[in-house]
């Protein structure tokens, strides 16, 4: 039987698109799967035209008013660039999903060879008003006298990109944040570090300190209240790659998140019957096409020597 061919699969879900480019691989190169965001950013300037003025935390008009001033074309136009270009380097291309199953399989020198998924990130940002997008950010710009915004995942503030001081370890160390990659986060599906464990409120409010973690790992994890991305972080990749091949399982308990929420990202057209028991492992540490007496023996192939 023939090897499949190379190919381009495109398919896009309610809340970012995803393309699988297979024409790369060969001994050395797994497929690249890539996520893109659509992100439409929209100034909240001050009442009336002011220069200056005030916004609540979180948007919610029973939190506190914060100082902010008028958006100028070119303060708005730089903390979009920085925005998408540091936010798209921080989650592209840092994970692998490893491939158990018997699909994307392709032939190179005559050896046949099964390959593993790598994690490519794309953001395409513009104002609001231009196009369509898969989310709508609204974005206050904070005056030099505030120190702190109640952001959320749609709802950002001029310094959500500066490293801040969230947490204290266990240690007495600082634990910083760009508070704009954690927010990235939540629009790849993902809930914060204590989520789903009994610290946190299984329903309500899961903006509550608890929920931002109370161990030095949780602290530390970007969905906490720090920096390190974790292999779990995957998790937006691995549902879309088992929705595009029909392998793998879309929920596990371990994520934390209710079928209502997996149905929001990829849409209504998937049930959970629609797949598997088995998963698409991710991994940090970049892991080779395997051979079929390599999948068959659950070899990880780190590294590939030259033929």
């Amino acid at each position: 039987m023939a090897s499949p061919a190379k190919k381009k699969t495109t398919k896009n879900f309610p809340t970012f698109d995803a393309e699988l480019n297979e024409t790369i691989c060969d001994a050395y190169n797994n497929a690249d799967l890539t996520l893109t965001l659509k992100l439409g950013f929209r100034q909240i300037n001050p009442a009336g035209g002011a220069a200056s003025g005030t916004y609540h935390d979180y948007g919610d008009a029973t939190e506190t008013a914060r100082n902010i001033v008028k958006w100028t074309p070119g303060s708005w136009s730089r903390w979009k660039t920085n925005f998408v270009s540091s936010a798209q380097r921080y989650w592209h291309g840092k994970f692998w999903l490893i491939n158990n199953f018997p699909v994307l399989e392709f032939e190179d020198k005559g050896v046949k060879y099964r390959h593993n998924v790598y994690c490519r990130f794309k953001i395409i940002g513009a104002d609001a008003a231009t196009g369509t997008h898969h989310h709508v950010i609204d974005v206050v710009r904070l005056a030099g006298s505030e120190t702190f915004f109640g952001s959320h995942s749609t709802l950002y503030d001029s310094r959500d990109t500066v490293s801040t001081h969230k947490k204290t370890d266990s240690a007495g160390n600082k634990i910083m944040q760009r508070a704009h990659v954690h927010e990235i986060g939540h629009l790849l599906g993902l809930g914060h570090s204590a989520e789903g464990t009994s610290a946190c409120p299984t329903s309500g409010d899961t903006n509550a300190s608890a929920c931002y973690g109370s161990s030095d790992s949780e602290m530390n994890s970007v969905m906490g209240g720090g920096m390190t991305l974790r292999a779990s972080h995957a998790y937006a990749w691995r549902m879309a790659i088992a929705a595009m091949t029909g392998k793998g399982t879309i929920r596990k308990p371990s994520d934390n998140r209710s079928w209502a929420a997996l149905a929001n990202m990829l849409g209504t057209s998937y049930s959970e019957a629609d797949f598997t028991s088995n998963d698409w492992e991710a991994m940090t540490k970049r892991h080779y096409p395997r051979t079929e007496a390599e999948v068959t023996a659950n070899a990880a192939i780190t590294r590939r020597p030259s033929r």
